[in-house]
């Protein structure tokens, strides 16, 4: 009886036996998809690629915790604090002196670094004299910034005879200005031959005029010693300058001054083209397109229009 009910329940026909086998079939390929599907889980799996990666990174990176800030902002006013101690800081007050008098302590309050007083008493002592407002410019430190802000204060009282008829320095009592001066009116200065003067007036050709004396000292091969022999012999006549439009000269008139280069020239332009004109020259310091030690020595040939 009981071998007759297990034939009953485990005898199929040809019919069923063919659709177990589709069905075992069926399972088969289940099993097998279900198993590449777990191995692609625990593959690489690539979310993003690295140009994306990297936008992330930069991201994140632009979030500066606030210590880090508190401690970029210290180091800030302590490299502020360095700078101070080295360059000139305008003061409060001005007042008159005379270069050749004045102490340590007046030259603190005009606003004086210790390296910059240090280097004036020692200019003095080395026996340096001051016989015209210009000759403060040859104290080395003080740039033409500071000069001009303290120029109209500068009261000379005290100053030694020069005896020109014993002077090795001076041959001839010329005073030229080296802003309309021809090659022959140069040649007339002590040491300053035709190589010197045609060089003097090539480089007056390409500042578009000298602004102070001590551009000279520019002048290729024209050294210290050859200036200081002359420098009481020659003065600057400013009106001769040719001074650069802010708002309308164009790249190649900007590229040709010797105190501007290719990358402050496309600056200066991107700036115009992006923002609109200059409403005043110090724009061009304020927006970072040249550096303060460029701008002050460029300002003299700037205008706005």
């Amino acid at each position: 009886m009981l071998k007759k009910r297990f034939k009953e329940y485990f005898t199929f026909t040809k019919g069923e036996r063919n659709g177990i086998i589709v069905l075992l079939l069926i399972l088969l390929v289940l099993v097998v998809l279900r198993i590449y599907q777990a191995n692609l889980t625990y593959g690489e799996i690539i979310l993003m690629d690295e140009e994306f990666q990297k936008e992330i990174e930069e991201f994140q990176n632009s979030f500066i915790p606030v210590e880090e800030t508190h401690r970029e902002n210290k180091k800030s006013k302590d490299i502020n604090l360095i700078k101070t101690n080295e360059s000139w800081t305008q003061p409060k007050q001005l007042f008159n002196f005379d270069p050749n008098q004045i102490t340590r302590g007046q030259l603190k309050e005009l606003g004086f670094s210790q390296k910059q007083i240090n280097t004036f008493v020692n200019y003095r002592e080395k026996g340096g004299r001051f016989y015209k407002k210009e000759d403060l410019l040859n104290v080395y430190g003080i740039e033409q910034e500071q000069y001009a802000i303290l120029e109209s204060y500068i009261v000379i009282r005290s100053k030694e005879k020069i005896d020109f008829k014993n002077s090795e320095k001076i041959v001839e009592k010329v005073l030229i200005d080296i802003n309309s001066a021809t090659k022959d009116d140069l040649i007339k200065l002590r040491g300053i031959g035709e190589t010197y003067s045609k060089r003097i007036i090539k480089y007056r050709n390409k500042l578009g005029g000298y602004s102070h004396k001590q551009q000279l000292k520019e002048v290729y091969g024209l050294d210290s010693v050859k200036f200081e022999s002359i420098k009481h012999n020659i003065k600057v006549d400013t009106s001769f300058v040719e001074k650069l439009s802010l708002n309308k000269s164009d790249f190649s008139q900007f590229i040709k001054h010797p105190y501007l280069n290719k990358y402050q020239t496309e600056s200066i332009l991107k700036y115009r083209e992006l923002i609109g004109e200059f409403s005043k020259i110090e724009d061009v310091y304020l927006n970072k397109l040249l550096t303060k030690e460029e701008y002050f020595r460029l300002k003299p040939y700037l205008k706005l229009n």
